[in-house]
């Protein structure tokens, strides 16, 4: 359960389960189709590409680079209040090409953002105790 004035944590559902398991073992993974062996985020039922229902879940490396992002300046949830600024970042994931995902940029400043920009994965412990992938410059 969420505390007063802290941001919600996500709720595992929608066939994310396992994806959030592997958070909480600080692992990064995706489901990838057997059959076409294309990598997925959301993860569902289906292969999005090919149809087939053989999918597996695959530790990836939690590299990848900004394809875009965002400041957000005026908090949008209560809790946002004390977090602002922060940054929303879209980060394509570098196991194959236009696999993406959003998430949070930590450890930068706004101005130092470029796209193209090299990430990795990190871990953050959310008061709940769910870890929630975040990314941070690649030094």
């Amino acid at each position: 359960m969420n505390k007063p004035g802290e941001f919600p944590y996500p709720i595992p559902e929608f066939a994310a389960e396992y994806y959030w398991e592997a958070c909480n073992r600080r692992e990064f993974q995706m489901q990838r189709c057997t059959a076409c062996a294309r990598y997925r985020w959301m993860p569902g039922e289906l292969c999005p590409y090919c149809d087939s229902a053989d999918l597996v879940w695959t530790p990836l490396s939690g590299r990848g680079t900004v394809s875009t992002w965002t400041v957000v300046t005026h908090p949008v949830h209560p809790a946002a209040v004390a977090q602002v600024p922060y940054i929303v970042v879209e980060v394509e994931i570098e196991e194959q090409p236009g696999l993406r995902v959003i998430s949070n940029l930590v450890e930068i400043d706004p101005e130092e953002i470029t796209i193209g920009l090299p990430v990795e994965v990190e871990f953050r412990e959310h008061s709940s105790g769910q870890k929630l992938p975040v990314f941070k410059p690649r030094r």
